[in-house]
């Protein structure tokens, strides 16, 4: 059975499950990593971003390099910002110097990187391969989870995903992450499904992020139920998270 027939059958086994709703809200709000990542954002939204997190308890609050500063680290809250941002283009050098910059000047706990998939699909599969390594290790040597962006709306097929799910994993990731957000294809149940299966796969303790068009609680209770279903454990933010912007007041309305 490929992929595609497997992802069918498993979201027809989750269609057959009542949700109880008021208890998925309030576990996908400790699952949400809490994003702004517009250039544009002043001090003022930067400010009201990190306390809405603070106050609801999101895993974690995700900005760009440069707005790190702004937001107060607060011990109950991740603070994670991201490189190779957006395109996965940066020279590995620039990428590991600000790396080094990031930590020396922020108390940074997590790093979202842009795996090179425009020159991995153009087939410069090791190279782009053993830049997402150096980058890990870089991530190592500084004490931060390491999430890996595949962006898998650029990828062909599930097959394609899952695949290069497996040889992240091999080599070394704390989290695999779907989507920028960034292009027209964002995340999607079926590319989530790939990603979880290589996972558990893998026998390791890799998590997965998923993101990248995230907005209303049905779509992020269906990726919960989805990961819970694949890996058979309990939802915590340890190894499952949702990466979204406007989720958590969509959260606090249900």
């Amino acid at each position: 059975m490929n992929l595609e027939a497997q992802f069918l059958t498993t979201l027809g086994e989750l269609n057959e499950i009542s949700w109880d709703m008021k208890k998925l809200s309030a576990q996908a709000i400790s699952l949400i990593d809490l994003t702004l990542l517009d250039e544009k954002a002043t001090s003022q939204d930067l400010k009201t971003l990190s306390e809405k997190g603070n106050v609801h308890q999101v895993a974690a609050i995700c900005v760009l390099p440069q707005h790190l500063s702004t937001i107060a680290p607060v011990a109950a809250t991740q603070l994670t910002t991201v490189i190779n941002f957006p395109t996965g283009t940066q020279a590995l050098s620039e990428v590991l110097t600000e790396i080094d910059q990031i930590m020396i000047h922020n108390q940074v706990n997590e790093i979202d990187y842009v795996f090179p998939y425009q020159n991995y699909l153009k087939g410069e599969k090791r190279e782009a391969l053993e830049h997402c390594h150096h980058a890990y290790t870089r991530c190592k040597q500084h004490g931060v989870i390491f999430k890996v962006i595949l962006e898998t709306g650029a990828l062909p097929t599930l097959e394609s995903i899952f695949a290069l799910s497996c040889e992240i994993i091999s080599q070394g990731c704390d989290f695999l992450k779907t989507s920028t957000g960034r292009i027209n294809q964002g995340t999607t149940p079926s590319a989530a499904f790939a990603m979880l299966k290589a996972i558990e796969n893998s026998n390791t303790s890799c998590g997965l992020k998923v993101s990248g068009g995230i907005k209303t609680p049905e779509q992020a209770f269906t990726y919960m139920c989805l990961a819970k279903q694949i890996r058979n454990r309990d939802l915590d933010n340890s190894w499952f998270r949702i990466g979204a912007s406007s989720l958590l007041d969509e959260l606090m309305r249900t």
